[in-house]
């Protein structure tokens, strides 16, 4: 896939910000559980079914693998533009760190943002969890909070599109699907991300799923940017930078989205920018 990026004139509170993705299946010839802390432990054995206790780990794994990474990179390498890096992590890459290197930074998920622990002291970086279809992601930005979206593209019912969705975003989707249905499932699958992420980020006032049709996704750059992700079989780093404005009532947060996926997929990440909110 050729790379079709295009980044905001307006700069994001922070510049640096690394996604992980790591498929389940890279976990299941090892037993990850020693890359955990004690309370990440205990957290695992509480969760009920493989999937949801494969993803979880995986999540982790991602989070804490970034964070490792980051300590062996220099610290002179901050980007003027802000634009994720995406890694795709397997069990090789894992092994790269030793278990207890992995044991002494903990993802703390028991309240929304999630946060790092290394060695018992709180880290400033913000991290975002996210999974589907048995892969999970984690992002790591500095500064500014920045959340992430893993959904996958699947078609759903004509009352999900209706309940789901403004007006707005129903012809913004219309407009650039062309009439090709799977097309229109990726780019509502967007919509959907998209308000996930702003869900994470904690601005909302109404900060629950159930609460997401009445989040309005508006101001986003057309299909010519977009547009080609969908086609694509595999992920990678070519993430599509653009603006957006995210509207609740009356209230209105310009965000910087990335964008990346396959055919299958759609990864999103973002970032607000500084004085856009209402």
């Amino acid at each position: 896939m050729e790379p079709h990026t295009k980044t905001a004139s307006n700069p994001a509170r922070s510049n640096d910000c690394f996604v992980g993705l790591l498929e389940v299946c890279e976990l299941r010839d090892k037993d990850y559980t020693s890359h955990l802390s004690v309370d990440e432990r205990a957290k695992y054995m509480s969760l009920r079914g493989q999937r949801r206790k494969e993803e979880w780990l995986a999540g982790r794994l991602a989070a804490k693998y970034l964070f490792l990474n980051r300590l062996e990179m220099s610290q002179e390498s901050l980007s003027q533009r802000w634009k994720p890096t995406l890694s795709k992590l397997t069990s090789e890459s894992l092994g790269v760190f030793s278990p207890w290197m992995y044991q002494k930074i903990e993802v703390v998920s028991n309240e929304a943002p999630p946060r790092l622990v290394w060695c018992g002291a709180e880290r400033p970086e913000r991290i975002s969890l996210s999974h589907a279809g048995g892969v999970s992601c984690a992002s790591m930005a500095f500064g500014a909070p920045t959340s992430i979206d893993l959904e996958t593209s699947i078609p759903r019912n004509e009352a999900f599109y209706r309940n789901t969705f403004t007006e707005v975003e129903r012809e913004w989707v219309t407009r650039g699907a062309d009439g090709e249905l799977s097309r229109s499932n990726w780019f509502f699958t967007l919509l959907w991300a998209l308000k996930e992420s702003a869900l994470k980020l904690g601005w909302l006032k109404q900060a629950s799923i159930w609460n997401l049709p009445r989040i309005e996704i508006d101001g986003l750059q057309g299909f010519n940017h977009i547009g080609p992700i969908w086609r694509g079989s595999k992920m990678d780093d070519a993430f599509v930078v653009c603006t957006a404005r995210v509207k609740e009532e009356s209230r209105v947060m310009q965000v910087q989205v990335a964008v990346t996926g396959t055919c299958n997929f759609v990864l999103t990440v973002m970032n607000p920018l500084i004085g856009a909110v209402n």
